[in-house]
């Protein structure tokens, strides 16, 4: 009987579900959408229960249709910052789920007694409402049955991935994995362990996270259809799709927000204007790091473009972005912008329309500008001393459009490559799971710059220009 592991991902637009071999085969995948709430700019959230039955839902969609084989183990991840709010005794939801991009929890961010440089050493995060710390400290302060639920030592906080498991074992585990539990800001990077001074700075207390865990470990078992199946992982959708990565590594994720990560080995390297997170651990070996540069929006932007009143027909991205002939100078910065410049008052900006102006300049315009935003990241990095060398691994939804990846590979002047699976946070855990030795990441397509250094030396000066007249690059480290 063929053996496989399933792999599933909590993401921000979808719940997917893989049955995938040893050899990174996906013999099986369903999908379920799902989308937070926004009812205006700088609120996100779902409802838990949602969240719970489609993640369940497509679980239980792979298992039914196995045929034959046999699902040796279970490997979960979730989107990172979103947490999730329920009471112990019963897994009841407590109130509602606030999203990475939820950020309301501004006051609440500026008030803690803890500055953001010792805040960067101890975590290497910055003090934002964009990391869960202070969403949990708004959600004590204003969910009466949250509060409630603190005093009778009731309240259950964590990550998405971590509720899942919490229901999948009927409440026998509370856990959650390194990678996760330090987008929560309440963790010491250094020590891979809760630390008091963050939670008294927040004003959390300790008892209502959950048990900190290696990213490959025990999580228990869920009961199906007479068969105990072992949950193994549980990790960050980030990491998990990244989790291929070697120390001097370098990979970019174009998924709902964009992110580039790049594998810096056993000593954190921490620098101002970048994250420092933790890489997918294992029992008993030495905790290894990855230095983060997150883009804001990526896919999402193309959900702004449309409710500016330009179609965007994703199927079809490359295709459009061709019949551009002037694409638009466009900033996307929605909910602001993350790194390198940390500035989340700066709203979208759009330049060079005009009444000739096509549908096609926007879209183009505004795919330019994530490779553009990319750039800014890695340059940042090399220029403070962090070589990022070729070739960089791409992947995520975006990662299909050949049109951004050789605008972006135009202006990084290096080598990009696309694996022959987009899903790579799905087998990135089952990668996880049956060891990185067993399971490599297969290229499918190389992308190599067209532009000469001179072209494109000039094409990035004009967005130099364009950023620096819109924003202050200041940096949370400064």
């Amino acid at each position: 009987m063929t053996k496989c592991t399933l792999a599933l991902d909590i993401g921000t637009s979808s719940c997917r579900c893989a049955a995938i071999t040893a050899d990174g085969v996906i013999h099986i995948k369903k999908t379920v959408s799902i989308q937070p709430y926004r009812p205006q700019i700088g609120i996100s959230e779902y409802n838990a229960t949602d969240l719970l039955n489609a993640s369940t839902h497509v679980l239980h969609q792979v298992l039914d249709s196995l045929n034959g084989m046999e699902a040796v183990s279970l490997a979960v991840s979730s989107q990172r910052s979103t947490v999730v709010f329920w009471e112990k005794s019963s897994g009841r939801v407590l109130g509602p789920v606030l999203t990475w991009e939820d950020g309301r929890a501004v006051q609440e961010a500026a008030m803690a007694d803890i500055s953001q440089e010792e805040i960067h050493a101890l975590t290497g995060l910055y003090k934002t409402p964009y990391f869960s710390a202070p969403k949990i400290a708004w959600m004590l302060s204003h969910c009466e049955e949250i509060k409630k639920a603190v005093a009778r030592k009731e309240l259950c906080v964590a990550p998405v991935a971590s509720f899942f498991i919490f229901h999948l074992t009927k409440g026998r585990v509370f856990a959650t994995d390194l990678t996760l539990a330090q987008r929560m800001l309440l963790f010491d990077i250094h020590k891979g362990t809760w630390n008091q001074k963050l939670c008294q700075a927040f004003s959390i207390p300790v008892h209502i996270l959950p048990v900190i865990k290696s990213t490959l470990d025990d999580y228990g078992a869920y009961h199906y259809d007479e068969v105990d199946l072992p949950i193994r992982v549980c990790c960050a959708d980030q990491q998990a799709a990244s989790s291929a990565l070697q120390p001097g590594d370098t990979c970019i994720n174009y998924g709902t927000g964009a992110f580039v990560l790049r594998h810096v080995g056993e000593i954190p390297v921490l620098l101002p204007g970048l994250l420092t997170s933790v890489a997918p651990s294992v029992s008993g070996k030495k905790l290894r790091y990855i230095l983060e540069g997150p883009v804001n929006a990526a896919g999402s932007a193309y959900l702004w473009l449309e409710k500016q009143g330009v179609p965007v027909d994703m199927e079809h991205l490359d295709e459009i972005c061709s019949q551009a002939k002037h694409p638009l100078q466009i900033l996307p910065a929605i909910g602001g912008l993350g790194a390198p410049y940390w500035n989340f008052m700066i709203k979208p900006v759009v330049n060079g329309q005009t009444a000739h102006t096509q549908p096609a300049d926007w879209i183009a315009g505004l795919t330019r500008a994530l490779a553009c935003l990319i750039t800014d990241v890695i340059q940042y990095m090399q220029v403070n001393g962090v070589a990022v060398n070729s070739p960089i691994g791409v992947s995520g939804g975006l990662s299909r459009s050949a049109y951004l990846l050789q605008f972006q590979a135009d202006l990084l002047q290096k080598i990009l490559t696309i694996s022959s699976d987009p899903e790579e946070t799905l087998l990135g855990l089952a990668r996880i799971s049956w060891g990185t030795n067993v399971m490599k990441r297969k290229v499918e397509k190389t992308f190599s710059p067209h532009l000469s250094k001179t072209k494109s030396s000039k094409l990035y000066q004009q967005w130099q220009q364009f950023v620096n007249l819109n924003v202050t690059q200041k940096t949370l480290g400064n």
